[in-house]
């Protein structure tokens, strides 16, 4: 299968198909991801407030099925994690342009 390649591309606000696709080194922010059974590749991406509808059939005895949405959580899970070391960051911003200390600081 061919996949429609997406390169540094941000995506904002909208419903993305992940299926039949690959996105690399992609930013993804307040998206509506689609991911059902196909074939489709994310690399180097970020995830900001996402919401996922995954569509998939876990085949009974079937390791794979398995080993592939076991992989799609982790990615999901380590998204989550990265965020609030964004959030972080961006308050930090914001209150320096402001001339302020930033509210995590210890």
């Amino acid at each position: 299968m061919l996949l429609t390649k997406h390169e540094g591309e941000t995506f904002q606000n909208q419903t993305v198909y992940i299926s039949g696709q690959a996105f690399i080194r992609c930013k993804f922010i307040a998206c509506t991801l689609v991911l059902r059974e196909t074939v489709y590749h994310l690399q180097e991406c970020s995830f900001e407030r996402c919401n996922w509808h995954v569509d998939w059939v876990l085949l009974w005895g079937g390791p794979e099925s398995l080993r592939e949405i076991k992989a799609l959580v982790n990615l999901i899970e380590q998204a989550q994690q990265q965020l609030p070391t964004a959030e972080q960051q961006a308050a930090g911003a914001q209150a320096a342009a402001k001339g302020g200390s930033t509210p995590f600081a210890s």
